[in-house]
């Protein structure tokens, strides 16, 4: 039995879908679909339910699942202890953060080299999307950000939600409101807007709550990371945007607002994750420890 497959199968039902699975593991839904019917056709058995809305496994494809697991958790393990050996004289842990969060990490990065000085520390900045997949392939060993569509395979800690804030260009708003601004007079500019680089997250979202005021919205254009949205309002450009707080420097955006957003909407929650029920680096379990530490203290 292919290996592979055993992993997409599991995937697939902790997902509890297809299109769910594809995104986790960073492929299309033809190519795992049909995976499924060939792991269906080795075994001999239908491993799902398919007259439901979800894929619910029967009672082989829960045999299997159980089975599965506990092979996939012992590789994992034996390459996880094989990588420990060969580099017990260096810790290493490896991190990736979303391009969403990093100012916002910044300082628990930080904070995580001063404590462990010992430990090298490989960072890996990308879309929230593919650093869950990095996680479920266990190429990273904590990821820092967007709160996962799907947490039954990870851990979390939760940092709640991130204030909103509006950066808008002067010359589309001359006087800055005195307090904040509402999603219905955003409606009014044109926008710039974040958008994942693959499948839908906060800007389906914010796209919504837009559209409760507005039929026709104006997004120029969209951009997956906030840094280079700054870095087109800094060359000119006349729109707004909508970016969580930690993000923006008002000091550097010299012809432009950077406003509260009023009643905003949940678009943007960071947190740290990792793979549940994963025997790992002792280390990694320390550092986790301490995250919680942190989180309760609200010093993160």
């Amino acid at each position: 039995m292919d290996l592979k497959r055993m992993r997409y199968f599991c995937t697939i039902v902790e997902q509890g879908s297809i299109s769910h699975a594809a995104r986790v593991l960073n492929m299309a839904q033809p190519p795992l679909s049909k995976r499924m019917q060939e792991l269906e056709a080795e075994i001999g058995a239908p491993l799902f339910d398919r007259t439901n809305r979800a894929l619910i496994p029967t009672e082989a494809g829960v045999y299997l699942y159980q089975n599965a697991k506990e092979i996939l958790n012992n590789i994992d393990n034996i390459r996880l202890q094989t990588l420990l050996i060969a580099s017990r004289n260096k810790k290493i842990i490896r991190i990736g953060i979303s391009y969403l969060f990093l100012s916002y990490f910044s300082s628990f990065i930080h904070k995580l080299s001063q404590r462990y000085p010992e430990i090298e520390i490989n960072i890996s900045v990308a879309d929230s999307s593919h650093l869950e997949f990095l996680l479920v392939q266990r190429i990273i060993d904590i990821a820092l950000i967007q709160k996962p569509k799907m947490t039954k395979a990870f851990d979390v800690i939760e940092m709640g939600p991130m204030k909103l804030v509006a950066v808008i260009a002067k010359s589309l708003l001359p006087e800055k409101p005195r307090k904040s601004i509402t999603l219905e007079a955003l409606t009014r500019f044109p926008l710039v807007l974040l958008h994942r680089a693959g499948g839908n997250g906060t800007f389906e979202v914010l796209i919504d709550s837009l559209h409760k005021y507005a039929h026709e919205i104006n997004v120029i254009m969209q951009v997956s990371e906030p840094r280079l949205i700054i870095e087109l309002f800094n060359l000119g450009v006349e729109a707004a945007t909508l970016l969580p707080a930690s993000e923006v420097n008002s000091k550097n955006l010299y012809n432009y607002h950077v406003v509260d957003v009023a009643s905003p909407p949940s678009l943007f929650v960071p947190m740290v994750v990792r793979l549940t029920h994963v025997i790992g680096n002792p280390t990694i379990n320390e550092i986790w420890e301490w995250g919680l530490e942190l989180q309760s203290k609200g010093s993160f």
